[in-house]
């Protein structure tokens, strides 16, 4: 079974200390991932964080074991990362 989980999560811009990014994930996993643990994730390392949305998406993959791809607009071009 594939379990599909998706968030809308905030995220200090680490260039321009007046952005703050939004960011659509979708993480995909074989294994259930209790949506506790995902919203303690992104409490811990984005909010007021400034964060690549890069560097988010790679440790969300790492730390889950799953496929994520995240999507954001940034200085108006849309970026989209999957990882791994």
């Amino acid at each position: 079974m594939l379990n599909t989980y998706e968030v809308d999560i905030r995220a200090q811009c680490p260039v321009n200390d007046e952005d703050t990014d939004l960011y659509h994930f979708v993480i995909e996993s074989r294994e259930m991932i209790q949506v506790e643990r995902i919203n303690g994730f992104f409490h811990e390392h984005a909010g007021k964080k400034r964060v690549f949305q890069e560097e988010l998406t790679r440790l969300c993959a790492v730390m889950f074991g799953a496929r994520v791809t995240s999507t954001g607009w940034h200085s108006g071009v849309r970026v989209t990362c999957v990882a791994p």
